[in-house]
């Protein structure tokens, strides 16, 4: 029988903020790495039911959401795991155990167990917690400096292991760091494509620059010739005002319907 992975005590924010991976192997549990580096597989919360659980019409499904004070997050229960759902109502204080899921980039605990409990609880869940937290804490300080250090070596390895660090531990930094450099860089396209995008909504929501783009592509047409920049501005003037114009320049430039054969003098392609 495979013996069950141990419950992390944290906090709804631990999950929220941390890292979700999928297992590439099919017998591999899923898990979580919390931004202090700790390898969750399975979780172990306190907190308020803030919603009223929903079951499915099939009954395959069901659902309630919880508050520790650092978080809100959803709980689901599917097939048999239905009949925690059944065990509790809005308002109660409960003590939730489950793996972590993930659908859409949303964090969700999959629910094993759920049982009501009284206040005193809910403060000794925080001290166990926070307890838990700084005894890994110490270790993760020097497993950080080992991994700031060397990397992950076998020369790391060993400093850690004559530091009562776990090679573990190093695995999971590596894991974490490649995590946020990969969010990173993710973080940084999707910055990048909104900016992209709303220069073109900008653009297509100037009609006056669209007005000034046309009147001096249309004047650069009928010259055939290059123009300069004085002559355009000159010739324009009455119509629009200097930075209009310029900015115009720009974007004709840049969208390639003119080009400078020469500084400050302009020609239609």
């Amino acid at each position: 029988m495979k013996k069950r992975l141990p419950a992390s005590r944290v906090y709804i924010r631990d999950i929220i903020d941390g890292y979700y991976v999928r297992s590439e192997g099919d017998f591999e549990p899923n898990y979580l790495i919390t931004k202090d580096a700790r390898k969750v597989y399975r979780v172990k919360v306190v907190a308020t039911v803030v919603r009223e659980p929903v079951i499915s019409e099939d009954e395959t499904y069901g659902k309630l959401q919880i508050d520790d004070g650092t978080g809100t997050i959803w709980v689901l229960g599917f097939r048999d795991d239905t009949r925690f759902v059944r065990l509790v109502k809005k308002g109660d204080l409960v003590q939730i155990i489950g793996k972590v899921g993930e659908w859409r980039e949303d964090k969700q605990i999959l629910v094993e167990g759920i049982t009501r409990v009284e206040p005193n609880m809910w403060i000794l869940h925080r001290f166990e917690t926070l307890k838990e937290k700084v005894e890994h804490a110490k270790k993760a300080r020097i497993a950080f400096e080992i991994y700031d250090k060397y990397g992950i070596t076998a020369k790391a390895k060993v400093i850690a292991k004559n530091r009562g660090v776990s090679e573990e531990m190093l695995i999971t930094i590596d894991e974490l760091y490649t995590m946020m450099l990969e969010q990173r860089s993710t973080e940084e396209a999707l910055f990048e494509e909104e900016e992209i995008i709303e220069a073109e909504e900008a653009k297509e929501e100037n009609p006056e620059l669209e007005k000034a783009k046309k009147a001096v592509l249309n004047l650069l047409q009928e010259k055939g010739k290059a123009l300069s920049h004085k002559f355009i501005v000159k010739k324009l003037s009455s119509d629009f005002d200097e930075e209009l114009i310029e900015d115009a320049i720009t974007q004709l430039l840049a969208d390639g319907e003119i080009y400078e054969p020469e500084i400050g003098y302009y020609e239609p392609l």
